[in-house]
């Protein structure tokens, strides 16, 4: 894994790693010469709306947590 090159990353809280993930993302997503226009507001607006409101998501082991829980 990548993050095994960089273990720094593993020390970030969620909220870092989270901004990292999309700053890299974006990286991506500028590169990408066939980028639906649709698509790109879209993310671009759940990004807004998570800057906005950082409470209204769950980290993802929360997220397993229910998912597993739902299952029992």
């Amino acid at each position: 894994m990548i993050a095994e090159r960089f273990p720094e990353i593993a020390q970030l809280p969620d909220e870092d790693k989270l901004t990292l993930m999309a700053e890299l993302w974006q990286d991506v997503t500028d590169d990408a010469c066939d980028e639906d226009p649709a698509q790109a507001a879209f993310v671009e607006q759940r990004w807004q709306d998570y800057l906005q409101h950082p409470e209204r998501v769950s980290p993802w082991s929360q997220v397993k947590a229910r998912i597993l829980a739902s299952r029992a």
